[in-house]
């Protein structure tokens, strides 16, 4: 049922698109392989995302592969019977193509579904739609020099001319799960014009939209008002949030969504997607789970700790380490009266049990937990300490003090020579990594392009 928190009302069977397959390979410094992707997915599945984006298709031969690849595992039982895949094409000619590619797998596609992306904001059409068009719906070269000289109402309402169109003439390829329609930028996009979008993919049949915020600029403000005025006036269509975090406030907006009624968001594992990511999987769940009591069925968040850390060694990628939920010195606590605190009230600083996600805490000696934060470590292991001969006195503690101090500050010194020789090494790899377009450019000079072996 749908669980009702204060104005919030969430659909009763939330389902969250992964992306990180897609977005979040694309902004990996390494290139994963099919196989690595395949393990992902498949422990991606494990803690119970029911839905992944595969990527774009159709001038990305490695995503048509990578479908092929995923079909191929659900058929082995490697990947739930129930996943499905999402795959994205933009409209005109590039959606013949997929449609195409898809055939031309020879396979059962009842799980895949495409999403059928369209430019809804001012500048998207302006610059995106013609890039797009290439030939007019009556076959003549499209006409760039009098699409810039028509006024944004001129070409607003052209655009929604040819996206009626397109719709209408959406062919199925076999046991093609369906299409879902997505609205780019749709949040910096004039709101009567996406809601006449909307009216025509109802109108169409489609039953499923995804709003993309391109940009990052959706305010939880507007993902209650905007989102939520939709979700009411619109019954019939099935609405999902794709979010970008920009200005941090992706997972915000993500749940903020979620609470009006969309019927799913876009999440990624550590956030890891296009500029500054998107809402991080594990925050948007454990969000829900936790501040509004919603528990997705099947999810197993004890697999999101395990997750982020499979990303790291995948992409080659390093979260925050004081990321929200899954950061490797999140759940770390300094010595002192937080630890004993925590001992009467284990979540009266953190609201999460390390253990509910995979991960621990930690408790260990630090710059802030001195003499009184030494002498409640004695006490709290007094059991193990009891064949040593010290007790957890403040003489004892007054004895060690000194010597523990100068201890710490030898590690310390030690572990700030291997992180700082280890940040710039990572630092120096990525740089190293970014096969950059001028780069590009030197390759293709020195190269044959006969054989494309350098010369």
């Amino acid at each position: 049922m749908a669980k009702c928190t204060g104005s919030n009302t969430f659909h009763p069977s939330i389902d969250l698109f992964d992306e990180t397959l897609r977005e979040g390979s694309e902004r990996a410094p390494i290139s994963a392989s099919i196989a690595d992707k395949c393990q992902l997915a498949s422990a991606i599945t494990a803690a119970g995302i029911r839905t992944l984006v595969v990527g774009m298709f159709p001038d990305v031969p490695h995503n048509i592969d990578l479908l092929g690849a995923l079909l191929d595992e659900q058929e082995r039982g490697s990947l739930p019977p129930a996943t499905r895949f999402v795959v994205i094409s933009h409209l005109g000619p590039r959606m013949d193509e997929t449609l195409n590619a898809l055939d031309a797998l020879g396979r059962d596609l009842s799980r895949v579904w495409v999403l059928a992306i369209h430019a809804v904001s001012d500048q998207q059409i302006e610059h995106l739609y013609p890039t797009i068009r290439e030939k007019d719906t009556s076959g003549r070269p499209f006409d760039r020099a009098a699409w810039e000289a028509h006024t944004d109402a001129e070409r607003k309402a052209a655009n929604l001319v040819w996206y009626r169109e397109q719709l209408d003439a959406l062919r199925p390829v076999g046991a093609l799960g369906g299409f879902i329609a997505g609205l780019i930028d749709a949040f910096r996009a004039e709101p009567g014009h996406v809601r006449d979008a909307v009216r025509i993919v109802q109108d169409s049949g489609i039953d499923e939209i995804r709003l993309i915020d391109t940009a990052g600029t959706c305010t939880p403000r507007q993902a209650q008002d905007f989102l939520g005025g939709l979700v009411t006036d619109f019954p019939r269509i099935r609405f999902y949030g794709h979010f970008h975090d920009d200005f941090g406030m992706a997972t915000a907006n993500a749940v903020t969504g979620l609470g009006v009624g969309l019927c799913g968001a876009d999440v990624s594992v550590g956030g890891f997607a296009n500029r500054a990511g998107h809402p991080a999987m594990a925050e948007v769940v454990m969000a829900l789970c936790r501040l509004h009591d919603i528990r997705l069925p099947g999810f197993r968040t004890e697999h999101l700790y395990g997750l982020s850390r499979l990303v790291e060694e995948t992409y080659g990628l390093l979260e925050d380490p004081a990321k929200a939920v899954t950061g490797v010195v999140t759940h770390a606590v300094q010595s002192g009266i937080r630890t004993e605190l925590l001992n009467r009230a284990p979540r009266i600083f953190d609201n999460l049990d390390p253990a509910d996600v995979g991960s621990r805490e930690i408790r260990m000696f630090g710059v802030r937990s001195g003499r009184d934060g030494l002498l409640r470590i004695l006490r709290e292991h007094a059991a193990e300490l009891a064949d040593t001969g010290i007790e957890a006195t403040p003489e004892a503690t007054d004895r060690l003090y000194d010597k523990l101090v100068a201890e710490w500050q030898e590690r310390s010194d030690g572990a700030r020579t291997r992180l700082l020789t280890t940040i710039s090494a990572y630092r120096q790899a990525l740089d190293d990594a970014f096969f950059t377009e001028d780069a590009v450019i030197d390759w293709v000079r020195t190269s044959d392009r006969s054989t494309g072996r350098q010369k």
